[in-house]
């Protein structure tokens, strides 16, 4: 199973770079979450089969996936389901949208409450990975706005090119009082840029 897991997330990333120069090249319109999420979506349904070496092996996709953990229920943005023989996994994908302009030209804003929510989505993903038949996830984020991208000087929540999580440390988000401020795992925030379009990867990593 754990070679079937690494081919479906080495595919799961081919997805997502493909699925990030479609928009940047504008081959795909994004307007908000929900069209993020179908697109991609579109895009590891038919690419996923080749993820499959043998005849016990299936995987199955599923949408705003209801998910038990012990603060309630969350649905989960993907989730992919993988089967082999009688082993059963379950990879969890959390994906968050910011666009800088709504399609009227006004000023979305909010996106204060859109790096908490980046934040809140790798808490999410944790919880997940402590449940039976669940591996690490991944978190997937894009954003037109360069200003949330690039900033050097210090953020609440900070979610700018080069911020590190280490030692699961968050000692400033709040979750409004309901969860826990910390995380358990390390992460890097490396934001890719695709003509004007950011696009970031999180998932768990070993930092020195």
């Amino acid at each position: 199973m754990e070679s079937f897991v690494n081919r479906v997330k080495n595919l799961v990333d081919i997805c997502w770079n493909s699925f990030s120069a479609k928009v940047g090249a504008e081959l795909i319109d994004i307007n908000k979450e929900a069209s993020m999420q179908l697109q991609f979506a579109y895009l590891l349904k038919n690419s996923l089969d080749l993820a499959i070496y043998h005849d016990d092996e299936s995987i199955n996709i599923e949408l705003e996936t209801s998910i038990l953990i012990p603060i309630g229920n969350k649905e989960c943005d993907i989730v992919l389901k993988l089967s082999k023989d009688k082993d059963v996994m379950l990879i969890p994908i959390e994906l968050k949208c910011f666009k800088q302009f709504q399609p009227t030209g006004q000023p979305t804003g909010g996106y204060t409450q859109f790096r908490k929510n980046v934040h809140h989505d790798i808490f999410l993903l944790e919880q997940y990975a402590l449940l039976d038949n669940f591996t690490n996830g991944i978190g997937y984020v894009m954003t037109d706005f360069v200003g949330i991208v690039n900033r050097n000087t210090y953020w609440q929540s900070n979610i700018c090119n080069g911020t590190i999580i280490q030692n699961g440390e968050i000692s400033n988000v709040k979750y409004l009082n309901t969860e826990p401020s910390t995380l358990t795992k390390n992460y890097s925030f490396n934001w890719i840029e695709k003509n004007q379009f950011y696009f970031l990867k999180l998932e768990p990593e070993l930092i020195d």
